[in-house]
């Protein structure tokens, strides 16, 4: 039965190219921007490569991965910390219109079997750090050691311990091959909606990412009109195996011109001092990050005024938080904002312009082209959550940056999805409302309230609570039975 709630739409509109991501990423900027260095090794600055630099990069793995035999769809999994090469890698596997699929380098053997096995995954990559588990995991689905490449820098050297494994360089093509060679090219609607680009896991679910990726990417853009692109630097510490990196990485900046400066993991002392050293002047955190930060013992020690930008997401961020990290580190012009996107959004949903004004418990507006609406959730009452003149419940959104599903799980995608008005909408989850601007706030998460005495206790709120303790660096809150 149709849910009759009132649609509320963006106040943007942008326009959302017809293109395939190889494309999308490689127009970006003038000739002579593109021989400029844009990503660095944040470890090695020494490390780095221009975007046409990575165009040839690109053209050799893609070539080499048809080589290997690899057809339209198969998939390419990798397992490795954040890399200077994540963003080459993940580009050149949708140019040989393969999948990219990634998993967290902190997985154990099981995990890595399930998603060889769940993805199909024709060929695996690994960091010289997963070289052992990677090769384990691999043969225990049947897949061929052949198979499996050792992830790393054409510059570096193969390690003792991996030298059974091939460096994936051994399937590159020539540079000049790879001249000649060029990507399929998108150009029809229909066939950037069925193209699927990425398949993340998240929470247990596989999510798959069509065209969306280029139309977060056009969002991004509009909403960050005023980008210097000879002075914009980036910081990198959030993982790229994860919806999070890989928009903000792998695909904003390189469209907006950004300098990315890419943390091999995170480390609070070794963040301060690329911040400050690289005069960064944009930084995507998420609320544990940024906890840790305030409560760094020296922030003296670090000068992080050209930072004009933070952006917080993938969890609730209390606005007492934000406001202790401008204090103590940022210059008076410069902004806190967070935002809110799942993976089944394509990582960004909500977001604020740098120059919006906000007391930093509102997730921002709609993003360009989407739409969403409150649902009433029937038996739960949510009275003092918000101002009384507004509806509070579920929020739904719909949009050119929505997922084409769960893979190979149809029950799951019919039960987070619902088709109305010629549109899917995606059920987030999220209990909230909209203020009178056309600014969206969380209150809740369905079926996540606590009773305690009789009462509903919300766990976001005594998370924010706890994290307000000086020893507290992160906090999850479940409910036990006592």
């Amino acid at each position: 039965m149709p849910i009759q709630s009132q649609i509320i739409e963006s106040p943007h509109t942008v326009d959302i190219p017809v293109s395939d991501i190889p494309s999308w990423v490689f127009t970006g900027g003038t000739t002579a921007t593109r021989i400029i260095p844009r990503y660095f090794d944040a470890d090695n600055p020494k490390e780095c490569y221009s975007l046409a630099d990575a165009e040839i990069y690109v053209k050799r793995i893609a070539r080499g991965l048809q080589t290997l035999g690899l057809q339209p769809d198969d998939k390419v999994m990798l397992c490795s910390p954040n890399h200077l090469f994540v963003p080459i890698l993940l580009w050149a596997v949708i140019a040989a219109r393969c999948v990219f699929t990634a998993i967290s380098p902190t997985a154990s053997k099981n995990e890595l079997k399930y998603q060889l096995e769940d993805s199909g995954a024709k060929v695996l990559l690994v960091h010289s750090s997963k070289a052992a588990l990677g090769l384990e995991a691999a043969q225990s689905v049947g897949m061929s050691s052949s198979s499996v490449f050792l992830f790393l820098n054409p510059n570096e050297n193969c390690n003792e311990p991996v030298r059974s494994l091939k460096p994936w360089m051994d399937f590159w093509v020539s540079a000049d091959e790879a001249k000649v060679w060029q990507w399929h090219r998108i150009t029809g609607i229909e066939e950037a909606k069925q193209t699927t680009a990425i398949i993340n896991y998240s929470s247990g679910v596989q999510i798959i990412h069509k065209r969306s990726l280029v139309a977060n990417t056009a969002q991004g853009r509009a909403r960050r009109a005023r980008i210097d692109s000879s002075g914009e630097r980036w910081i990198a510490p959030l993982p790229m195996y994860h919806a999070f990196g890989q928009i903000w990485y792998c695909m904003n900046a390189a469209q907006l011109g950004a300098k990315v400066f890419i943390m091999s993991k995170f480390d609070v002392t070794d963040f301060l001092r690329y911040l400050d050293i690289y005069r960064i002047t944009f930084a995507t955190m998420v609320p544990v990050i940024i906890n840790t930060v305030i409560k760094y013992p020296h922030p003296e020690a670090f000068n992080l005024k050209a930072l004009e930008g933070v952006v917080s997401g993938s969890a609730p961020l209390s606005p007492e938080i934000g406001r202790t990290l401008k204090t103590l580190y940022l210059s008076e012009h410069a902004t806190v904002k967070q935002g809110m996107g799942l993976t089944e959004t394509t990582c960004s949903l909500f977001q604020f312009a740098q120059d919006d004004i906000d007391d930093g418990r509102s997730i921002g507006w709609l993003n360009a082209n989407c739409k969403a609406k409150i649902v009433p959730v029937d038996g739960e009452g949510y009275e003092g959550t918000a101002p009384a003149d507004v509806e509070v419940g579920e929020i739904w959104v719909s949009g050119p940056n929505m997922m084409k599903g769960y893979y190979r799980k149809p029950e799951a995608t019919a039960a987070a999805t619902t088709y109305e008005d010629g549109q899917m909408w995606f059920k987030t989850g999220d209990i909230g409302y909209a203020d009178h601007r056309g600014r969206f706030y969380i209150v809740d998460r369905m079926k996540e309230l606590l009773k305690v005495k009789g009462l509903q206790v919300s766990p976001a709120e005594l998370e924010i609570t706890l994290l307000q303790h000086p020893d507290v660096t992160d906090a999850a809150v479940v409910g036990a039975k006592m």
